[in-house]
This record gives C-alpha cells, sequence and structure tokens, in this order.
C-alpha cells in the first residue's frame, strides 16, 4: 500500500470515528433540530389538520371582550359551562381541555363547571405527570413518588397495553397534578398535557404514552381514540392502537406532523360566547360562530393570550398555542400522518459515505473538476434526499453526512495541497537549473507526470554538444580568474540561446556544453529547435567575441557543436547524496563524437543522419560524407546544415 493510500485511509478513518462519536454524543442536535425546522416550514406550513378537528382559543380579544362579565383572567370555572352547552348544541364528540384546573376556586363555580362535564360526557381533562428534583434543604421529600389514588388510576389508567416503555432513570415521573375531584369525577377522560422541549427550547416531540409507577396515560392528542377497550401494544420503534402504528425513536418519543398554524383557523372563545348570548335571547341570524360547525367535531380548547403562559417555541413558529401540538398529534392520527423517525442504519451508512466516498475521490481522481465538484454534489444530492424522505414523512439525519463529506473533503484538499505543493517546489527546484520560464511553467502545470523522472525514461529527444576549440592551449596561459571570466561570458550568452528555443541544459563538462531537447516536455520538433539553436549559437560567437575583447580578452573564440537524435534513458541519475537531471546511451554518445569530429571535417556543426531526416524539409543541409565513429560499430552518414554561418 503506498503512502498516499495510507493517508486517505487514516483522514476517512479519522472522520469517520470523530463523527460517530459526536454524533451519539448528541453534538449534531442543535445543527439537525434546525435542518428539522427548515423542512417542516417547507412541507408542512400549508398543511391543514382534518376539518373534524377544532380549535377554541382564549385569545387577546377574548379576554378583554369578557372581561366586563367574567372580570380578570382566569375566569370563574362557570364560565366554561357555558362553552361546554354551546359545542353540545352543535354536538361536538369530544371537548378536550388544554388548561389545567388543578386548584380548587370556589365551590359555587367548581359544582357548575363539573355539572356541565358530566352532563356533556364527552370532555376530557388535563392531567401533569412530571419529573422533579428532590429538595435539596430537605433530607427527605415526602411529596415525590406519592401514589395516584387508587380510584383514579383504576378509571381513567389503560387497561389494555402490553409491552413497556423504557425509560431512563431521569426520564422517570415522581409528581403528578390532577384536575380537582369534582372534575374528575365527571370527566370522560384525563389526559396529560405536558410537553418537554428539545435542547434548544423548541418542541418537536412527546412520548405517546406517560407511565407513572406502572400505570399508563395518554397525551391529550390521543385521548379521543383510547376507550377501556383499546388494545395497546408498546414496542421498541412503535406504539400500536387499534389499526393504528405511532413510530417512536429509540428514546420513545414520538416526532409531531405539524400543521401549518394559519391552517388551523382557531375559533375565538369570545365568539363562541357572543354567540351563546345571542341563542339565548332567540336570535339564530348572523350568530358569529354557528353551533353546528363543531358536529361530530374533536374539539381542543387552549389559551393563545400571553397571559395564559401557553405560547411555545415550535419548528413553524415561536409563538405557538400549545393547543396546537395535540391538535397536529391528533391530525397525524386520524390521516394516518405519521412522522418516521431515524433509521440510524441509513445515517451510520451515510457517515461511511461522505468520509470515505469523498476522501477517496479527492485523492484519486485525476481531474481537478471531478475532485472539486464530487463533494458539492454528493451534498446536493443527499441534502435533496433528506429533504425528499421528509415530503414522504421520513426523517433523514442530514447534519452528520454533510459533517463527514466537509470535514473529509477539506482535510483531503489540506493535505494534497500541502504535499502538492512540496512536490511542485522540488519539481521547480529539480527543473529551474535546466529549462526556460516558458518549459518550466508547462512542467509545474503537469507536475504529476514530471515526477517519473526520478523512475527514469525511455524518450525520443535531440542531443547538443558544443565545445571550445583551442581551449586546452588558452588554459595553460591564463590565470585561473580569467578562464572562469571568459567560460561565464561565454556560456551565459549559449545558454540564454538555448533555453529560449525551449532545450534543457544538462551540464557543462570543462569548456563544454551538453544539452537536450524533446524532454521534460515532449516535443514533435525537437531536431528542428536543436539545429536551429545551433546555428543561432555560431551566429552569437561574434558578439561574445566582441564582449571578450572589450574586457580585455585577445583571442577569436570558435566552437564546435555535434547534433544527434535518437531514444534515450532520462531521469535523476546519480548517488543519494547528489542527483542529476540527465540522459544517458548511445544517443548522447553519438551526438558527443561528432562534436569531435568538427575539427576533421572543417565544420563548425555536424549533424546525424537520423536528425537530418528530421529537418532536411525544413532546413537545407550538405552531407560530409560516412563515418564510423569510436564505440559503435554501425556506421552514420553525417550532414552540415547550411545557413548564415556556413562552414
Amino acid at each position: 500500500m503506498t503512502k498516499k493510500n495510507i493517508i486517505a485511509l487514516l483522514i476517512s478513518v479519522l472522520v469517520f470515528v470523530v463523527t460517530f462519536i459526536s454524533y451519539h454524543a448528541g453534538l449534531f442536535d442543535t445543527p439537525e433540530h434546525l435542518v428539522y425546522d427548515a423542512k417542516a416550514k417547507l412541507y408542512r406550513a400549508e398543511k391543514a389538520p382534518p376539518k373534524n378537528v377544532k380549535v377554541v382559543l382564549v385569545d387577546e380579544a377574548s379576554i378583554k371582550a369578557m372581561e366586563g362579565v367574567a372580570g380578570r383572567w382566569p375566569w370563574p370555572r362557570a364560565i366554561w359551562s357555558d362553552l361546554l352547552e354551546f359545542l353540545s348544541m352543535g354536538g361536538a364528540r369530544t371537548v378536550l381541555f388544554d388548561i389545567l384546573f388543578t386548584e380548587r376556586q370556589d365551590e359555587a363555580n367548581d359544582r357548575v363547571f363539573a355539572e356541565a362535564t358530566k352532563a356533556s360526557q364527552n370532555v376530557v381533562h388535563s392531567m401533569l405527570l412530571k419529573r422533579e428534583k428532590p429538595d435539596v434543604e430537605q433530607k427527605y421529600n415526602t411529596e415525590l413518588d406519592r401514589p395516584i389514588p387508587v380510584d383514579y388510576v383504576s378509571r381513567f389508567a389503560l387497561r389494555n397495553v402490553s409491552g413497556a416503555l423504557t425509560l431512563k432513570p431521569a426520564e422517570k415521573n415522581n409528581d403528578w397534578l390532577l384536575p380537582i375531584e369534582s372534575l374528575r369525577t365527571a370527566a370522560k377522560g384525563v389526559a396529560v398535557v405536558e410537553f418537554t422541549p428539545d435542547s434548544d427550547g423548541v418542541l418537536r416531540r412527546t412520548k405517546p404514552l406517560r407511565e407513572y409507577q406502572g400505570a399508563y396515560f395518554p397525551v391529550l392528542g390521543l385521548a379521543p381514540f383510547i376507550t377501556n377497550d383499546t388494545r395497546i401494544t408498546i414496542r421498541h420503534d412503535s406504539i400500536s392502537l387499534d389499526g393504528r402504528t405511532l413510530p417512536i425513536d429509540a428514546d420513545g418519543n414520538y416526532i409531531i406532523n405539524m400543521y401549518g398554524i394559519d391552517k388551523i383557523e382557531p375559533i375565538s372563545v369570545g365568539g363562541i360566547f357572543a354567540s351563546l348570548q345571542k341563542i339565548r335571547k332567540g336570535e339564530v341570524e348572523d350568530l358569529v360562530v354557528s353551533p353546528e360547525e363543531f358536529k361530530d367535531c374533536i374539539v381542543f380548547v387552549g389559551v393563545s393570550a400571553i397571559g395564559g403562559y401557553d405560547l411555545k417555541a415550535t419548528p413553524l413558529a415561536t409563538q405557538t398555542p400549545g393547543v396546537v401540538m395535540h391538535v397536529s398529534l391528533a391530525g397525524n392520527y386520524l390521516m394516518n400522518d405519521f412522522l418516521k423517525p431515524t433509521d440510524t442504519r441509513v445515517t451510520f451508512l451515510s457517515i461511511i459515505a461522505g468520509a470515505f466516498l469523498s476522501t477517496w475521490v479527492v485523492f484519486f481522481s485525476k481531474r481537478f473538476s471531478v475532485r472539486a465538484i464530487f463533494p458539492m454534489s454528493i451534498l446536493i444530492l443527499y441534502i435533496w434526499y433528506a429533504f425528499f424522505a421528509f415530503k414522504s414523512n421520513t426523517l433523514v439525519d442530514t447534519v452528520p453526512f454533510v459533517f463527514a463529506t466537509v470535514t473529509s473533503s477539506f482535510l483531503s484538499f489540506g493535505y494534497l495541497s500541502f504535499t502538492e505543493a512540496a512536490e511542485k517546489r522540488r519539481v521547480s527546484h529539480l527543473f529551474t537549473q535546466y529549462v526556460s520560464k516558458d518549459v518550466l511553467d508547462e512542467v509545474l502545470h503537469h507536475y504529476k507526470d514530471y515526477m517519473k523522472s526520478n523512475l527514469g525514461q525511455k524518450v525520443e529527444l535531440t542531443v547538443l554538444f558544443s565545445d571550445i576549440r583551442g581551449f586546452t592551449t588558452f588554459s595553460e596561459n591564463t590565470p585561473p580568474e580569467r578562464i572562469v571570466e571568459m567560460l561565464n561570458t561565454h556560456f551565459s550568452r549559449m545558454a540564454e540561446i538555448i533555453l529560449r528555443h525551449n532545450g534543457t541544459l544538462d551540464k557543462y563538462i570543462g569548456d563544454a556544453i551538453m544539452a537536450f531537447w524533446g524532454a521534460p516536455v515532449p516535443t514533435s520538433d525537437h531536431p528542428e529547435r536543436a539545429v536551429t539553436a545551433a546555428l543561432e549559437m555560431l551566429d552569437a560567437l561574434k558578439d561574445v567575441n566582441e564582449v571578450l575583447k572589450e574586457k580585455g580578452f585577445d583571442l577569436d573564440l570558435k566552437i564546435g557543436i555535434g547534433i544527434n537524435t535518437g531514444v534515450a534513458t532520462i531521469g535523476n541519475i546519480g548517488s543519494e547524496q547528489k542527483l542529476n537531471y540527465t540522459v544517458v546511451g548511445d544517443t548522447v554518445n553519438l551526438a558527443s563524437r561528432l562534436e569531435s569530429l568538427t575539427k576533421d571535417y572543417n565544420s563548425a556543426l555536424i549533424v546525424s543522419e537520423y536528425t537530418y531526416e528530421r529537418i532536411k524539409n525544413k532546413i537545407p543541409c550538405e552531407p560530409l560524407g560516412v563515418v564510423k565513429v569510436k564505440g559503435r560499430e554501425k556506421e552514420v552518414t553525417i550532414y552540415r546544415p547550411l545557413g548564415k554561418t556556413g562552414a
């Protein structure tokens, strides 16, 4: 396994582990709640509950309108008997109060309300089951863990329950508040109204059944559908109620599939009381609210006035009457409109996909566009899937996948950017002393391909050797510093010409120059480039000699150039202490031998037949003969390119 494979695997595993631990530690809960709220606003804001579920609200207008009759809120309980009378006129199926009547008010008002409750025979009142912390200032708190009265349990606790809720110790209820005795005696049923908000204070879920010391009670939204004969089965992932199955999550919570606040169309209790007064006077025309609106309806009574302290934050609004949660649950039940909780197996697989798939594509895709677009594409695709699933009443965790994908992509790009920058610096350092800026830019643009130079390659190229004639005699009679000055002047001009024609400077060997064309950047016209550069080098000798004369040198510098084209081995060759990017092979040896022949043939420039075949249609040449060079059995025809310099 290569180093790159190991790094990719380490990044993938690291991101997976961090994401998985964060998910189970609940670190993604808050952002996931925000995503859920966005889904709810998009798909549920325009959803309406069933027509036979009504909401009667005590709103600000009602409290103001009733102030002269009932006084300040909370109203005398006899007032509620008028509401029950009106709803009975209309033939309401069930009336459920999301208002607690847990304390006595006065005997007369309590009695009137209890009598109306009993006469209606369809009223469900509210209770609380809660978890309270013991009073730290007392050694024992005898108020907690009190048993609920036996007669209350026998009458209102659910009877046909199989299975049991799995509750953490911190979730077990140890306290209760019940309706006053006269109301619970008269009521058809009693249900729990407490909702526990999520960590961000927003109501989204509820436990459909509440347990206290082995007895189970329904929440208010389910109470209309449960009788003594209802068979209830509790499983780890669902609660079944006579043909309806409520999906629940691992904590036993059902996630409310909300209905739009504007689509619930609450009815003001003030309008009902005004209509009732008109009916009592015999005026049945132009009623604000007709009793017929409630025929065979399930009616929830709640409070939206600020003084009622029942405005809650929900996914659809920050100020929502709490009764809306019960209405939504009832609507979910009636329309089988249940929201399925997240399947943790899907979340687990999404984390794997986000952590591993993104990393491997970024690391190993050859095209940068694929590496850049792929993570964004799968993010968009998965988010679309999560939202589409919500539209189909299925929750899909979104944040873990997004976190895993973004993190793995970020780390992968970061690592590659760091290593690619280092590799580019290595390539730049490797080639900057050999090639022109244009060639170097091309090399760095495809630097990965040129990293193969470390391994060696067989390539076709053209090799040039240039040597100063008579240098040995000159060096014997010249101080060292003047020799260096002369060579630097000559090499600078010759190197400039070679690089300008996109040649690669291999090395300086004493007074000789070795260069080649066709690598590291492959070109099909490398023979022509090499010969053109050689002709220009010969032309440039005039300028070099003039510069040397200005510097006090009394000499007429001449050079010989040999050029050959063929296949050679190229790469970083040398020892661990020093490497040189160079070419080796018969092609190189022949070019060197041709340079030596320039003296014998009185020609400043000689090219082999292999180079001639590639340039003969572009640069005129004359044959010089057939030679057999040292170290080579096969004879070779040599040519002199004709140019401005001649022989």
